[in-house]
C-alpha cells in the first residue's frame, strides 16, 4: 500500500515555485463617493466590437448571409443568460 507525504506547512514549495510563483492579489484603491465599476461584456464579431448583443447578431447575420436562409438562425434571446 502507497502512503501519500503529509503536507507541509509551506504548501506552495512545490517544483513548479521557482518558474516565479503565484502573483499577489491585485488591491484597488477605493473608489470616491459618486463613482461605481461596472463590468461590461464586449461581442466580437469579426473585426467589430460591440457591448450590444442584438447589434453584434445583426452583424453576424450581415456576415453570414447563409445562416438566414439554411435556417439556422440564432435569436440574441437565446444567447442571453438566464
Amino acid at each position: 500500500m502507497t502512503t501519500l507525504p503529509e503536507a507541509s506547512a509551506n504548501a506552495g514549495d512545490g517544483r513548479w515555485e521557482n518558474e516565479g510563483g503565484a502573483l499577489p492579489p491585485r488591491t484597488l484603491p477605493p473608489l470616491p463617493d459618486g463613482i461605481t465599476a461596472i463590468s461590461v461584456t464586449h461581442y466580437r464579431v469579426g473585426p467589430y466590437t460591440y457591448t450590444n448583443l442584438d447589434d453584434a447578431m445583426a452583424e453576424y447575420r450581415r456576415q453570414t448571409p447563409m445562416a438566414d436562409k439554411e435556417g439556422s438562425r440564432i435569436s440574441p434571446a437565446s444567447m442571453r443568460k438566464g
